[in-house]
């Protein structure tokens, strides 16, 4: 069944899916920590501004971020759409002694959002991306932000999403092959993948989050400078992102004011040059001459078209285009120049390129158990998630009022 909204596939498994069941100062002041890290230290959003702040989020969830941002100083105001988080969100802020810090708590998403009221920042973390086009609720957050106030939002990055797509299209093989329950399915799979790693949430959450989300595709996902010119033209300054959306080597005099057209104009230059850094989840910086930046740019473009296609139809015209496309990305890389922290770095994006091309090729030979021994053995798809998630917090152009 295809899905309207985010929310409404959420509502239908009858989850929230980010709930953590927060009893104690203890847990809530361990994931505050975590959220300070990423503001102060990546973000350059230290919780000193939230101070008295009045805060907008849109789709909170259960509350976990927003009782941070409570915690803070920050009045909250919450629109969130899934009734079935209210009384969670209620029952948190009241728990956690922030009920005065609730000022508003509206059943609404993004689009329904209606308020004369304006903000010193509005977030909107993990499904903005499914609202689109992203000129959309750039739009919505421009009207209700203070001049200088400041957007945060997390999405899928269209290249950093490329081994997302690859998992799922594995996953739609596996099914067709083994005939097995999606669950079973994905824990032969990558049960051993998961287990690399530590987790806050489930293996059962993650199967839905992501291997079955209809919305974790890439007609979705967001290329990082298409969104950032958009943000740019609609009235926003880039202020921060993670990965870095800035070039953090530029260096000019500090009293040099630049443009925001030019500000833009390097970041996009920046951009361009990090998409295998995006796909491989490590530096992995372009620092070829720009035609080769620009064949690197569409073999992925071409491989995430068709690796998408492969969701659908996992023995489909595509899959030999896979096959060769992953083996022509790793020649390409291996002959280009590539900035990174070592050696290492390169021949791990290699090696992952090799091991995505061997399973590919089990899929094509229809030999499941090939399939499952690559993936339960070799260290390096075990070791690679990719840069999915990505942060940009852009801030309202002053001058714009």
């Amino acid at each position: 069944m295809a899905e309207d909204k985010l929310f409404n596939y959420y509502e239908r498994q009858n989850i929230l899916p980010t709930f953590a069941n927060f009893k104690s100062p203890g847990e809530l002041d361990a994931y505050a920590r975590a959220r300070r890290e990423l503001f102060s230290d990546k973000l350059v959003l230290p919780p000193r501004l939230f101070r008295d702040a009045e805060v907008l989020e849109f789709g909170p969830d259960s509350g976990e971020n927003a009782l941070v941002f409570a915690g803070w100083g920050a009045n909250m105001t919450l629109a969130e759409p899934n009734r079935q988080a209210h009384a969670r969100i209620q029952a948190y802020f009241s728990h956690f002694g922030q009920t005065a810090r609730l000022r508003e708590l509206a059943s609404s998403d993004v689009e329904g959002f209606g308020s004369d009221r304006r903000f010193d920042v509005v977030d909107a973390e993990g499904f903005i991306y499914t609202i689109q086009p992203s000129a959309t609720w750039l739009r919505i957050f421009h009207r209700l932000l203070n001049p200088d106030g400041y957007a945060i939002v997390s999405y899928y990055e269209r290249y950093g999403g490329f081994f997302e797509l690859a998992l799922k299209a594995i996953h739609a093989a596996g099914k067709a092959l083994s005939e097995r329950p999606a669950l079973e399915t994905a824990k032969l799979l990558y049960e051993a993948k998961w287990n690399s790693i530590p987790h806050t949430r489930s293996f059962e959450s993650w199967l839905m989050d992501v291997l079955e989300n209809p919305f974790v595709r890439r007609r979705y996902f967001l290329d990082a400078v298409e969104l950032c010119t958009s943000a740019h033209e609609l009235g926003f300054d880039i202020h921060s992102a993670w990965p870095s959306y800035h070039d953090n080597v530029d260096v000019y005099w500090h009293r040099k004011v630049l443009s925001s057209d030019e500000k833009l104009r390097r970041s996009v230059r920046h951009l361009e040059r990090s998409r295998l850094s995006f796909l491989g989840g490590r530096k992995l910086y372009l620092v070829g001459k720009a035609d080769a930046v620009s064949t690197i740019t569409t073999l992925i473009e071409g491989l995430l078209v068709d690796v998408d296609r492969l969701i659908d139809d996992p023995f489909g015209d595509s899959l030999p285009r896979v096959i060769s496309s992953l083996a022509e990305l790793r020649d390409t890389a291996r002959a280009t120049e590539i900035f990174a922290d070592d050696a290492a770095d390169i021949a791990a994006i290699n090696a992952t390129l090799d091991s995505f091309h061997r399973i590919f090729s089990a899929i094509g030979q229809r030999d499941f158990s090939a399939v499952t021994a690559l993936t339960r053995t070799e260290a390096a798809f075990i070791n690679t998630w990719g840069q999915p998630t990505h942060f940009l917090v852009v801030r309202k152009r002053f001058e714009e009022e």
